[in-house]
């Protein structure tokens, strides 16, 4: 039992960390620090989207995934759209 519950935690962990780097890529868009960011590699970019999507798009920013070959992993396009 105890693994499973390291496990999820450790997922918990991972989801939050990747939820940061692509919010903290909305914020620098959104005010105006830069026209687009991209964060590479991400492993649950999923679950990520669809936390981060809904308060992006209040904001006026895009948030775009770019899949790789095998789909294991995900770019993601941060980019101005203008205001919401």
């Amino acid at each position: 039992m105890e693994q499973g519950t390291a496990s999820s935690h450790d997922l918990r962990l991972a989801i939050d960390r990747e939820v940061e780097l692509v919010s903290s890529a909305i914020d620098l868009v959104a005010t105006g620090g830069a026209p687009s960011a991209t964060i590479a590699g991400l492993r649950l970019a999923a679950p990520v989207l669809e936390i981060v999507t809904p308060g992006a798009r209040a904001r006026g920013v895009r948030v775009e995934p770019l899949w790789g070959p095998d789909e294991t992993t995900c770019d993601v396009r941060v980019s101005w759209i203008g205001p919401a």
